[in-house]
C-alpha cells in the first residue's frame, strides 16, 4: 500500500509540517511549502523528492498535453535556471511601458537653518547666531507596497489571458519603483481541496532585492510554472484527500486574504478571469478591467501606456508557446 512521503521531515527548510488553521470558523488543515528563489524550487524538485502515491498514482505534472501544459516537466526544470526563452527583451520593454512617474513621487519638507538665503529668522538674528536664515527643503520619502501575487488559475485559463496579466503585473510593479516606492513582491499558489489547503511560496523579490524580471517572467508567463512544476510540488505534499482529480480549487482573493492576514492596503493580483482578463490581442482592453480591479483608473493613463505596444505583445506571445 502506497504510503505519505512525509518531504517535511527530508526536507525542514522547503516543506513545513502540517498544520490546522481557522479561516471564517471553518478548520483546515494547510500544506506549506516555501522556496527562497527558483533556484531554491529547482534544487527541491531536482533532488527527486518522494511523491505521494496514495494520492497520485497518475501524475498530471508529467502526463499533461504539451498544449495544456507546456513543455516536458523536465525542460520546464532545467529551464529554472537557464537564460529566459522567447523574446524576453519584448517583455522588458514592455514591463517600462508606464511613465516614470505614473505614480507620482512621495514627498515631504523640512525647515533647515543656514547661514544664507532663505528667509531671515529673527531670535537668530538677534542672538547673533551666523545660522539666522531658514530654507526649505524637499526630502525624498520612499513609501512601501506589497504586491501579492496568485500563481494558480483555473483550468480553463487560456496562455493568452496568463501572457497578458504577466506583463501587467510587470509593467504595475516597475512604475512603483520608478516612483519611489519600495516594493515587496509575494507569489503564490493557495489552493483548496475539502478542508485541506495547499500554501506553496515562491519569493521572486524581497523589500530589500532587486526586481527580477527574469524569475517574474518565468514564474508569470510560463503556464509550465504551475502545470508541471508546482503541479510537482503538490505532489510530493503529504496531502491526503482526492487532489488527484483536479489538482484542488484556487481559493479566491477574499480567502486568501484572510488566510494570510494581509492588510487592506496591500494589492492583489488575482486569477487572470477574477481581474476581466480575456487575453485580448490589444493589450488595453485587459489592462483597463485590471486598473479598475485594483482602483488604480484615475491614476494611469491606459492609452499612453500601451499603444505602441500591441505588436510586441503579439511577438511575444508566439515564442512563449
Amino acid at each position: 500500500m502506497a504510503e505519505i512521503p512525509h518531504n517535511e521531515r527530508t526536507y525542514p527548510y522547503n516543506i513545513m509540517e502540517p498544520t490546522d488553521v481557522e479561516v471564517d470558523g471553518d478548520i483546515y488543515t494547510i500544506y506549506r511549502a516555501k522556496f527562497s528563489s527558483l533556484h531554491d524550487l529547482y534544487k527541491y524538485l531536482k533532488s527527486n523528492p518522494k511523491i505521494n502515491r496514495k494520492v497520485f498514482s497518475r501524475l498530471h505534472s508529467e502526463d499533461g498535453s504539451r498544449d495544456f501544459a507546456g513543455v516536458p516537466y523536465e525542460e520546464a526544470l532545467e529551464e529554472l535556471t537557464g537564460p529566459p526563452r522567447g523574446e524576453f527583451g519584448n517583455f522588458l520593454r514592455l514591463s517600462g511601458a508606464l511613465e516614470d512617474d505614473a505614480m507620482g513621487y512621495v514627498q515631504e519638507y523640512v525647515t533647515v537653518k543656514s547661514p544664507g538665503g532663505g528667509n531671515i529668522d529673527v531670535p537668530s538674528y538677534v542672538s547673533g547666531s551666523p545660522l539666522c536664515f531658514t530654507i526649505t527643503r524637499s526630502v525624498y520619502k520612499p513609501k512601501f507596497i506589497t504586491v501579492n501575487i496568485a500563481l494558480s488559475y483555473y483550468w480553463g485559463t487560456t496562455k493568452e489571458q496568463v501572457l497578458n496579466r504577466a506583463i501587467i503585473i510587470a509593467a504595475l510593479v516597475n512604475a512603483f519603483e520608478n516612483a519611489g516606492y519600495v516594493v515587496e513582491v509575494n507569489a503564490f499558489e493557495v489552493s483548496r481541496e475539502g478542508n485541506e489547503i495547499i500554501d506553496i511560496d515562491v519569493n521572486i523579490k524581497g523589500d530589500t532585492e532587486t526586481f527580477n524580471k527574469a524569475s517574474l517572467y518565468k514564474s508569470l508567463c510560463y503556464v509550465e510554472f504551475l502545470r508541471r512544476l508546482l503541479f510537482r510540488v503538490l505532489e510530493t505534499l503529504s496531502v491526503e484527500r482526492d487532489w488527484e482529480s483536479g489538482y484542488g480549487q484556487t481559493c479566491t482573493e477574499e480567502f486568501v486574504r484572510k488566510l494570510r492576514g494581509f492588510d487592506d492596503s496591500d494589492i492583489f493580483f488575482d486569477q487572470p478571469k477574477a481581474m476581466g482578463i480575456k487575453g485580448f490581442e490589444e493589450i488595453e482592453y485587459d489592462f483597463e478591467p485590471v486598473l479598475e480591479h485594483l482602483n488604480l483608473r484615475d491614476i494611469i493613463d491606459v492609452d499612453k501606456v500601451v499603444k505602441d505596444f500591441n505588436d510586441e505583445v503579439k511577438t511575444l506571445r508566439k515564442t512563449i508557446r
